[in-house]
């Protein structure tokens, strides 16, 4: 698999060479995730409006009263909910991002221990929230309000729970048909599964573990002696995984943002098309759906500007054409940037119709 050329190769020559695009796949979803943070920053979309109605609202605005309970006590439930909602949001989606990123370059760097840290946090703990305010925000403002401690109650979020839980989400938000909640809960929470992080996120996080699902073995501790340059931690599915589960957490992202200001249709159809194209390619076997589906649809527009012979992309050129728009010609052997983010904004596709 080519690079995409998002990330410089001294960044990259640490990792064995075959998952160079794999890992700028995974950069790229946390770029897109801090983008879209960003933005609803800049445009203060979290922010609520109301009008002050009586005289009783100013004295009480005027007494120092917070302003959520100021909303509370005027009447205005529902803003309140929302005002606290989305600040939540933002809150949460930048926490998660800083572990996200930190976790990323510590792969990088081989330090395996510090990055398997760092995942479990947002992976395993911030998506349960995410999912939660996804599935149902009422009932997860009423329990952050009145019971903020049982948030991740193990009793309610059993495996059972969590599953129950991540189906509402995936249902409530439109694009998860890539996935589902028992990969999701595989991947995160099964220490069965042998490929899965449940059990490199408490190794990670702790020297000794002694519940016999994952036990510290007899002279050993946990991670202690692991040799840096073994290759097994990037083998076995761990950035397949990772995509996965950043790009579900975008798309809940896009779904709470979604509630506090209408979101773009054209945004919403590049970041499917192009995130699940590349994933597609990337971490699938047999043909790619998106390939095909490019071929067919852009084909008048596939010529090669140098040769003008007709191009064709291959599964193998999917995430260069997706993310870094760029594309080999294979006639004349020249790199040509391709707009493809452009020439699919022209284009009426409702990528959100699973």
């Amino acid at each position: 698999m080519k690079t995409i050329g998002l990330i410089g190769p001294e960044r990259l020559q640490n990792i064995p060479e075959k998952h160079w695009a794999k890992h700028e796949f995974c950069f790229h979803l946390h770029d897109l995730m801090a983008g879209l943070l960003v933005q609803m920053e800049i445009q203060k979309a979290g922010h609520i409006r109301f009008e002050i109605e009586s005289e009783e609202d100013r004295r009480l605005l005027a007494s120092g009263i917070h302003i959520l309970e100021f909303l509370e006590k005027s009447g205005r439930g529902d803003l309140e909910r929302r005002a606290a909602i989305n600040h939540v949001c933002n809150a949460l989606f930048s926490d998660m991002l800083h572990f996200i990123y930190e976790a990323l370059r510590a792969l990088e760097k081989r330090k395996f221990t510090v990055a398997f840290s760092l995942l479990r946090k947002p992976l395993k703990e911030g998506m349960l929230i995410v999912a939660q305010m996804c599935a149902d925000e009422v009932a997860f403002f009423d329990k952050m309000k009145s019971d903020a401690k049982n948030l991740l109650n193990r009793r309610d979020l059993d495996e059972a729970g969590i599953k129950a839980l991540l189906a509402a989400a995936m249902k409530a938000s439109r694009g998860c048909s890539f996935t589902n909640p028992d990969a999701v809960y595989d991947a995160v929470f099964n220490f069965q599964n042998e490929l899965g992080f449940a059990s490199l996120f408490d190794k990670a996080t702790h020297l000794v573990t002694e519940f016999r699902r994952n036990q510290t073995e007899d002279y050993n501790l946990n991670f202690i002696f692991k040799n840096p340059m073994d290759d097994d931690i990037y083998a076995g599915g761990t950035y397949a995984q990772i995509a996965m589960l950043i790009l579900f957490l975008h798309i809940m992202q896009i779904e709470l943002y979604g509630r506090m200001r209408e979101p773009s249709k054209k945004y919403q159809n590049w970041m499917l098309f192009t995130s699940l194209g590349a994933y597609e390619a990337l971490f699938t076997k047999g043909r790619s759906r998106m390939t095909d589906l490019v071929n067919s649809t852009f084909a008048e527009f596939m010529q090669c500007p140098v040769c003008e012979s007709q191009l064709r992309i291959k599964k193998v050129d999917a995430p260069r054409l997706f993310i870094g728009e760029t594309l080999d010609c294979r006639q004349c052997l020249t790199n040509q940037h391709f707009p493809f983010g452009w020439l699919l904004s022209k284009v009426d596709l409702d990528l959100f119709e699973d």
